[in-house]
């Protein structure tokens, strides 16, 4: 008789915890932070679309931390900023310069030395304050700076 009390109960808190949830399946994915759309265009003035030659950057390689530099990318737009970092090793080189002609933009620039000594160029013009930033593409061993949304190049 105990036997078959200790099965009923058993049986009783297994349908019971099967009949309910604890909690229910979200019907869409939420985000974590609302994207803020309100914020101010930092590159409103320029093209969605600027072509650079790589090979003038790469003096951003050479300077130290702290020393500034100028350099033409288009006839719209010239980089004027302070190198803030760089970090080099065997495979790669990066490089970080703050812009003092756009407030609060960082541009990164990275160099990646691959197979067969073929080198490949990353980067982005970014700032958290706006909406707006530029990033490298290459086509056809062809570089330029791409406009994009901010919320296109990270996530919150």
């Amino acid at each position: 008789m105990k036997n078959l009390i200790v099965t009923l109960i058993t049986v009783c808190i297994s349908f019971c915890g099967l009949a309910t949830a604890a909690q229910a399946l979200p019907t869409k994915k939420l985000p974590l932070n609302e994207p803020d759309y309100t914020k101010p265009k930092l590159f409103a003035d320029l093209p969605d679309r600027l072509d650079f030659n790589p090979n003038d950057l790469l003096n951003l390689f050479e300077l130290q931390p702290g020393q500034s530099v100028s350099v033409k990318v288009d006839s719209s737009f010239i980089f004027t900023g302070d190198l803030v970092s760089k970090s080099n090793d065997n495979r790669s080189s990066s490089a970080v310069l703050r812009l003092t002609n756009r407030s609060g933009a960082r541009l990164v620039f990275t160099r990646i030395k691959g197979e067969n000594n073929l080198v490949k160029y990353l980067g982005r013009i970014i700032s958290f304050k706006h909406e707006d930033c530029y990033e490298i593409v290459c086509e056809s061993d062809h570089y330029y700076f791409k406009k994009k949304s901010i919320y296109d190049v990270i996530s919150e």
